[in-house]
């Protein structure tokens, strides 16, 4: 008997053996769009989205008023029976009957049905279709980001809420090799925000990350490109992103943040990693960029150092400097 690979097994991965996806996203009520990356290029297929819910009982949508298949289940398990849509919103709307018919929200783990608010994880379930299957990790294409800031005399911290404070350099740097400061010494702020913009759409990366990425780089960008009537257009076709507060939990902590959601494209916070890490390591002694870059022996011995209260110093009297240490933040 041959061994299979542990992405072989499609418990675990999937029984889709469809490549290199590396973002779905919703089209409509009824369509899903695949993007799937082949060496250099991204491919773009629009495919039938079939929403569904899983049952204890086949008789739980039988005063429901709309279109249902139900099926029954192969097995023994608690949800025998998956009911199937002609559409999401024909999905939302047997949700909210079964929540009225037997007095149980979706989320409470004791409703005798199962509903997964999210459609895309739906669309994954059911297809078998896995993320980033067969695609070496060397082959996503990432961008990192990494903005520094000005504060007002007489603040301790830079505010993106006070006009005076501003963003004075934004580092950005792909996993192809392809490296850039936009210095504010060298352009004004909304001509910085158009730039990064233009860059995010013309490289096209699959991943955006950096490091306490969701409650300070994109929270201050946000605010002035808010500012400055500038539109962040860094999802897939030019889209803008969705943003909204949401929270994580990590072993015994909440922690709230500001979730950016782009459109054909992931955004990772290496601090979040981070905190996920240290769950079970207990090692980190800090969870900063340059403290975590340290532990796992990823700092260049010459890497530029700058202390935070300094930062406008270098600005006014070594602007290479600064540069050098925005860069090396985002390497």
């Amino acid at each position: 008997m041959r061994s299979i690979s542990m992405d072989e097994n499609v418990v675990l991965f999937g029984a889709d053996p469809t490549p290199g996806i590396v973002a779905v996203e919703p089209i409509g009520d009824r369509t899903m769009r695949l993007f799937r990356r082949e060496a250099d290029r991204v491919i773009e297929d629009d495919v039938p989205f079939t929403p569904w819910i899983l049952l204890e009982d086949e008789r739980a949508l039988a005063a429901y008023r709309g279109t249902v298949t139900v099926e029954p289940l192969a097995g023994a398990n608690v949800y025998r029976f998956l009911a199937i849509f002609g559409s999401w919103s024909h999905c939302l709307k047997a949700r909210d009957h079964l929540q009225r018919e037997t007095g149980q929200t979706p989320f409470d783990p004791r409703a005798p049905f199962l509903f997964i608010s999210d459609p895309v994880q739906q669309f994954l379930l059911l297809t078998g279709k896995t993320f980033f299957k067969g695609l070496p990790f060397r082959d996503l294409h990432r961008l990192a980001l990494d903005i520094e800031t000005a504060c007002a005399p007489g603040y301790e911290f830079s505010n993106p809420d006070r006009e005076e404070d501003r963003i004075i350099s934004i580092a950005i740097m792909d996993s192809r090799g392809y490296s850039e400061v936009l210095f504010g010494r060298e352009m004004g702020e909304e001509e910085m925000l158009r730039a990064l913009s233009e860059r995010i759409s013309r490289l096209d990366p699959d991943v955006i990350e950096g490091h306490n990425l969701f409650n300070f780089d994109l929270e201050y960008i946000v605010a002035r490109a808010r500012l400055h009537g500038v539109p962040l257009s860094w999802g897939r076709g030019g889209k803008e992103p969705r943003i909204r507060r949401s929270r994580f939990t990590v072993a015994e902590r909440i922690i709230d943040y500001t979730r950016m959601e782009l459109f054909g494209r992931h955004v990772v916070d290496t601090m979040f990693l981070l905190q996920y890490y240290d769950v079970t390591a207990r090692e980190l002694e800090s969870y900063g960029l340059k403290s975590a870059a340290r532990h796992f022996g990823l700092s260049d011995e010459d890497r530029t150092y700058i202390e935070r209260e300094k930062i406008e110093w270098y600005y006014e009297h070594d602007p290479e400097a600064l540069q050098r240490y925005n860069l090396d933040d985002v390497r």
